[in-house]
């Protein structure tokens, strides 16, 4: 299911999508027999990349997704654990460089040290292993422990997980190492827009926890429609992987009754 779960992630790539058509409606033009139909997917090609290029209905969406669940306001006074989802660090750059790769996600790793300090009694975990569908080798748990090494934070402090390899896996092995006790309070930090699908893996295996969203993609203020237009086809596209990695991701976790709801909420 895994390795299923990361090929049909790049079978539904925007961009792999757009280049399949634009090479088969290519293709279907050299025969005179089905050339109007290869200019029909020609055109349809044309109009999507150009709805993507200018609409941000991407962006609309995730708004949605990443204010679905908000930190609470004030925080608890008493928390018993913090769990920092990996997806931070890339572990094969890591290793090929020489040096701890963090990407956009950086958020993820920084909010569990203030965290940390407020609550000195709770139990820390970060959770991360090897998403690669191929590479298994390096695991972002081992670089997750450099990097707070380095920054100077406790590592002694914090439990690496670094055998699972999605989120899924996640809450199943973190919830085997921490053994929480029913009644306790755990916050969980994850970038915003994953945060109902963590939130629903951890519910399924009877973890009930704070949700801590971080690394917004969005800026949640309201526009007219029409002064969000926007020409810019690299964002088009990459807001539209972003999102469809997380709607397929909703829809397999809960087929596979992974997660509690379709959509979790609050």
């Amino acid at each position: 299911m895994f390795l299923l779960s990361k090929l049909l992630g790049i079978a539904t790539d925007p961009a792999t999508i757009v280049l399949l058509l634009l090479l088969v409606g290519w293709l279907l033009t050299l025969s005179r027999r089905w050339l109007r139909r290869g200019r029909a997917i020609l055109g349809l090609t044309l109009l999507v990349v150009s709805v993507l290029t200018v609409v941000p209905v991407d962006r609309w969406i995730m708004t949605r997704m990443e204010e679905r669940f908000t930190a609470p306001d004030p925080l608890p006074d008493k928390v018993d654990g913090i769990i920092v989802l990996g997806g931070a660090i890339n572990p094969l750059l890591s290793a090929a460089r020489g040096q701890v790769a963090v990407g956009g996600g950086a958020t993820r790793m920084t909010t569990l040290i203030p965290l940390a300090r407020r609550y000195p009694e709770a139990r820390l975990v970060f959770t991360g292993g090897s998403g690669s569908a191929f590479e298994q080798e390096y695991r972002e748990a081992d670089y997750a422990r450099i990097f707070y090494r380095d920054i100077g934070f406790d590592t002694d402090r914090i439990v690496f997980e670094r055998d699972s390899r999605n989120t899924r896996e996640n809450a199943t092995l973190s919830k085997d190492l921490m053994r929480p006790k029913s009644g306790e309070t755990w916050l969980l930090i994850t970038s915003a827009g994953h945060m109902p699908r963590a939130v629903g893996c951890f519910r399924a295996v009877g973890w009930p926890v704070i949700p801590i969203p971080v690394d917004y993609a969005t800026t949640g203020l309201r526009k007219p429609w029409w002064a969000e237009l926007r020409f810019d086809p690299q964002q088009g596209f990459s807001g539209f992987q972003s999102l469809i990695h997380e709607g397929l991701g909703l829809v397999i976790y809960r087929l596979m009754g992974w997660t509690d709801a379709l959509l979790p909420k609050p």
